[in-house]
């Protein structure tokens, strides 16, 4: 069977237990903090620094079509045959 203390709502906690939980809250806060900034930092850089190279970079070449033709390319021969424009599903 549990037995139950009996709490005393009156009595306050020690001083030195108060002034250890703040001090563990705002060091816990701190560090929160410190590592988001970090890596909100990390971030800004990396993405300032592909800007940049995005920016500067040089013309990209064409690719290679894949051995077809120079007259041909790779979409039109997988394409679908063209449909007439009066080719409705739904007629009103």
């Amino acid at each position: 069977m549990a037995q139950y203390q009996s709490i005393n709502f009156g009595s306050q906690i020690p001083l030195k237990t108060r002034i250890l939980l703040g001090l563990g809250a705002i060091l816990i806060l701190g560090l929160l903090a410190f590592f988001a900034f970090t890596f909100f930092l990390i971030t800004l850089i990396s993405g300032v620094v592909l800007f940049f190279f995005n920016l500067f970079q040089k013309a990209r070449g064409n690719f290679d079509s894949g051995g077809l033709p120079p007259t041909s390319s790779r979409q039109d021969t997988y394409r679908r045959p063209h449909r007439e424009d009066n080719d409705d599903v739904i007629d009103i």
